[in-house]
């Protein structure tokens, strides 16, 4: 699936907040990270043809296991795994993790085994398909890179520091579980335009950010950004958040908890990668571990229940519950939300999610599961009383500590002072980018009469924290 730049989604720095002049003026709020969509935003889900593959009318029918020869672009006879069989059609996983369609007519079932590539062989290949790129093989992925060292190097560490504790995890839950029998690629491009050429305009005028592609079996994504030039403490923390949700969607794909081209429902298609993928930019960029508190998700939701209800995911059904779980689009608040009941689900009703992800993980391979029978397999393991869920997720929530990602942010506080006799009229605004500090003059200056214009001075301040840069706004104002 895709992720955005951030709240699922897309983060972009929210404007100024522009401060009244006057003494007795209350701090009002300081700007920070919002989405750039309140409504509903598509979703790519695993369907073949949003991946770019050509399926065939029709039923499709379980693989069983079957491995077929057939001839790859490149004239090469190989072996693939049928995934599922529809109309006069295969649709196979080729050895190197690639899913292709083939007619039946080019595939001769076999007995040999099923060999993925190896990562010699796949690195070759890839650094030929990708001249002028970086790539370094690590035991389980290959990154193919020509992004600064410093993105590689803290997509890596989140990466390979991740897989094992998923895995672990999974095992705790008595999920079945194994390693892919091919290396994991993971392509990064230095540029937005470069990503986009890539992806063939697929997500122009989107935030989408990075991708999990389940044809290619890959994750793409890009290094810069305007958030980056924007807010760059914030672009740090959404960039490796990012990084570890479409990591959680690659993973789970290849390690047999979801099956290849299944469609999971929404919420829960998005709320375990929120669930699994919590980061950390304290010291280190860094995993922090499955069903620690996502600090991002839960600024989300912190702001939403201090809203009151109307402001909650409830607005078009009986429950919060309800809504989250029939959801079949997220916008930013969507996410949040999955990722709130994934989190209580997952620590408080620990025993019935792992059989509820058992049960998911059984969904097969371009299947469709109805929104009821999605409702249904939800009942099943956590009950019908949609009250008392929102009762108990609502004080889960309210309960877990988390760390504002906003809060230890740098503020700037940029200052206007204009002398009126005995008096000084103030104004400041409070912006969390750098790249924004000159334009915000100006916009302050042209709030002034021409006249008084000429009198006005500046100063910026820079502070570690949003509440010291509030506090000083406050003294700052009522000076006498």
């Amino acid at each position: 699936m895709p992720f955005r730049l951030y709240a699922g989604i897309v983060l972009q720095f929210a404007g100024i907040a522009l401060l009244p002049s006057i003494a007795a003026a209350q701090v009002t709020g300081v700007s920070g990270a919002q989405t750039t969509n309140s409504g509903a935003v598509p979703v790519i889900r695993a369907d073949p043809e949003e991946l770019g593959l050509k399926v065939p009318v029709g039923d499709p029918l379980p693989g069983n296991d079957r491995r077929v020869q057939i001839k790859t672009d490149d004239d090469a006879l190989v072996v693939a795994k049928v995934l599922v069989e529809i109309a006069d059609s295969f649709v196979v996983i080729l050895p190197d993790g690639r899913i292709s369609v083939v007619n039946q007519r080019d595939a001769t079932v076999t007995d040999r085994p099923f060999v993925g590539v190896s990562v010699p062989e796949l690195t070759a290949t890839l650094a030929k398909k990708f001249p002028g790129f970086k790539v370094q093989a690590t035991k389980r992925f290959i990154y193919v890179y020509n992004t600064s060292p410093l993105f590689y190097q803290g997509t890596s560490r989140i990466l390979e520091t991740m897989y094992p504790g998923l895995m672990n995890y999974c095992r705790s839950r008595k999920l079945e579980v194994s390693d892919p029998p091919f290396p994991l690629v993971i392509l990064m491009f230095r540029t937005r335009k470069e990503w986009e050429d890539y992806m063939h305009g697929m997500f122009a005028n989107t935030g989408v950010a990075a991708f999990y592609d389940g044809s290619s079996n890959r994750v793409v994504m890009y290094e810069q950004s305007d958030l980056g030039t924007a807010a760059p403490e914030i672009a740090l923390r959404e960039i490796i958040s990012t990084v570890a949700h479409e990591g959680v969607h690659q993973i789970l794909h290849n390690i047999g908890v979801q099956q290849r081209l299944s469609r999971w429902p929404m919420w829960i298609s998005e709320g375990v990668p929120e669930y699994f993928a919590p980061t950390s930019v304290d010291k280190s960029l860094r995993w922090k571990g499955a069903g620690t508190v996502n600090d991002l998700r839960m600024n989300t939701i912190d702001g939403l229940l201090k809203q009151g209800p109307s402001s909650t995911a409830a607005r078009t059904a009986a429950t919060t519950t309800e809504s989250i779980i029939m959801a079949d689009k997220l916008d930013a608040d969507g996410y949040a939300w999955s990722w709130a009941l994934t989190h209580y689900l997952g620590e408080k009703r620990r025993d019935a999610f792992s059989r509820y992800l058992t049960d998911v993980s059984k969904i097969q391979s371009m299947e469709k599961p109805s929104k009821d029978e999605n409702v249904r397999l939800f009942i099943k393991h956590f009950g019908a009383d949609f009250r008392k869920l929102d009762t108990e997720l609502m004080n889960h929530l309210h309960k877990l500590p988390y760390v504002d990602p906003i809060e230890n942010t740098t503020h700037y506080v940029i200052l206007l002072s204009v002398q009126n006799g005995q008096s000084v009229q103030r104004s400041l605004a409070i912006t969390l980018s750098p790249t924004a500090v000159q334009q915000t003059r100006q916009d302050l200056l042209d709030k002034l009469p021409l006249s008084v214009q000429a009198r006005a001075t500046f100063d910026v301040r820079s502070f570690p924290s949003k509440t010291a840069a509030m506090n000083f706004a406050r003294q700052w104002l009522n000076q006498p």
